[in-house]
């Protein structure tokens, strides 16, 4: 199997980081151009260390979603709780992976989550994980009528923003947009080139750098 990688500069995530990040890896969900979903095997062969648990996740799903949550973390005696999530039709879960089956089961939903441009992480070992309420300004004033008075204002309003905080040994995992990527955010010397990466996963995997212009 060939998986592909690069390491990009940091930029802006859905999330807040605190904390210093030694290392960021992309790992693309697409070989040559073409997407495979080669990168389920990869992750799930890779997590089966037990080195890694527990690892911990934070996803925001859509209220539809759910009783398919309840039962899957019902049959997979998975540890979870509910939080609002940033818009009312929204939750944060957070679930507490104890297993390398576990992680297996829970894999799609994770990848199937971010592939719908919603949150979707997961850390090793660690709870790097937290919502704190902040004040969200509208990028763009909108018009606003009162006593006969318009004028152009932006919209304020509190929402519920995940942080991450990073710690020496931390390693954690996101999703990227539309499910094209999974980017690795780690201070772990393993993940600071591709020889060290190469150490850690199967030796069944080829690890190969792709170039990409970054804007």
């Amino acid at each position: 199997m060939k998986m592909e990688i690069c390491f990009p500069p940091q930029h802006t995530y859905p999330f807040e980081i605190y904390g210093e990040t030694k290392s960021i890896i992309e790992f693309s969900c697409y070989i040559d151009g073409a997407y495979t979903d080669a990168h389920e095997e990869f992750f799930c062969n890779w997590m089966e260390s037990p080195d890694y648990y527990p690892i911990y996740s934070l996803s925001e799903i859509f209220d539809y979603q759910q009783a398919e949550y309840d039962e899957l973390f019902k049959m997979q005696n998975i540890e979870f709780n509910y939080m609002k999530g940033s818009r009312k039709d929204t939750f944060f879960v957070k679930a507490i992976i104890c297993s390398p089956q576990q992680f297996k089961e829970y894999y799609p939903y994770l990848y199937g989550n971010g592939s719908m441009m919603n949150l979707s992480l997961w850390s090793l070992k660690q709870d790097v994980f937290r919502l704190e309420e902040r004040e969200c300004e509208s990028p763009y004033p909108v018009k606003r009528t009162k006593k006969n008075r318009t004028s152009l204002v932006k919209l304020k309003w509190i929402t519920n923003t995940p942080i991450v905080t990073l710690t020496k040994n931390s390693t954690m995992f996101w999703v990227g947009y539309d499910g094209d990527y999974i980017t690795a955010f780690s201070n772990n010397d393993h993940f600071s080139t591709i020889d060290s990466l190469q150490n850690i996963i199967s030796e069944k995997v080829e690890l190969v750098v792709a170039e990409y212009e970054w804007e």
